[in-house]
């Protein structure tokens, strides 16, 4: 036989302090008494509330309702709002170092900064071609590379012209085909001033004997444009197709420009009349000098 329970006499007790769900539990083993049977015969409790006096299907009936809660913000738009003002931030802070300059090549280590583009801040100087065009002081014979000398009095061309460069020689007086001395200019671009210098010594004196050269010497011409000179001299004894030996002297001095182009004089006498005609040789190196 079922049993129907409904709630305890007097009103529902009373909801624990501070929750939210029902009170205080029946004593364990404690019911209410049976319900009575409404109009309809459904049963129901001292309690209205439900047609027929009672809560439909027993107990206690519901417990005091849980408080409302506000409902909470939505903070999407926020967020939006909030990463749309940091991105313009940071394009606004790039313009600013764009228009600064603060990024031009440098690193963050101190580097060189890169060079400006030509036509602004930074402007290379030229540079600087040769110029082999006739000068005021280019007279006499062209040699190359725009230099020209002056032959002294008395001297003429050599007749052997398959030599390099240009050669003079100085007749012997009263003695065709004899010869007192040679003042010969020759170029290169595969020598500096002293190593030229020192070769055409060693070529000068190949053909004679008891060579001796004399110490080299830096010299120091007052045309600008010269950017190294060496000089060199020597003796030796220049033995002839027929054994007679004559005594030689004579020097070499090497130009270089500042392209490194090396013009170089090779001049020599017979040891009887360097004294007097070395003058002669002097003047033809001074006119080479000046044709820079």
């Amino acid at each position: 036989m079922s049993q129907q329970y409904g709630p305890p006499p007097g009103p529902p007790p009373a909801p624990a302090p501070g929750g939210w769900g029902p009170g205080q539990q029946a004593p364990q083993g404690q019911h209410g008494p049976q319900g009575q049977h409404g109009p309809q015969g459904r049963p129901g409790g001292t309690g209205g509330g439900a047609p027929g006096g009672g809560a439909p299907g027993g107990g206690w009936g519901p417990g005091p309702m849980r408080p409302s809660q506000p409902p909470k913000p939505n903070r999407t738009p926020w967020i939006i709002m909030a990463a749309a003002i940091v991105a313009v931030l940071l394009v606004a802070v790039g313009v600013v170092l764009l228009v600064n300059g603060k990024d031009k090549g440098t690193d963050q280590a101190g580097g060189s900064q890169t060079p400006e583009p030509i036509g602004t801040m930074y402007t290379p100087s030229p540079t600087p071609t040769p110029d082999d065009s006739k000068g005021p002081n280019d007279v006499g014979v062209e040699v190359g590379y725009g230099i020209w000398f002056t032959p002294s009095k008395g001297w003429l061309p050599d007749w052997d012209k398959t030599k390099a460069g240009k050669n003079y020689i100085l007749q012997q007086f009263n003695a065709r085909g004899l010869i007192d001395g040679y003042y010969w200019v020759r170029q290169t671009e595969l020598y500096e001033a002293k190593g030229f210098a020192e070769h055409l010594v060693d070529v000068e004196s190949n053909g004679m004997e008891g060579v001796r050269i004399g110490k080299g010497t830096v010299c120091k011409p007052a045309n600008p444009k010269i950017k190294a000179c060496y000089a060199l001299t020597y003796t030796g004894i220049w033995v002839a197709k027929n054994g007679k030996k004559i005594p030689m002297q004579g020097f070499v001095t090497a130009y270089q420009d500042q392209f490194d182009r090396v013009t170089a004089t090779d001049a020599g006498l017979e040891v009887r009349v360097y004294a007097r005609r070395v003058n002669e040789l002097v003047y033809m190196n001074n006119s080479v000098i000046k044709s820079f």
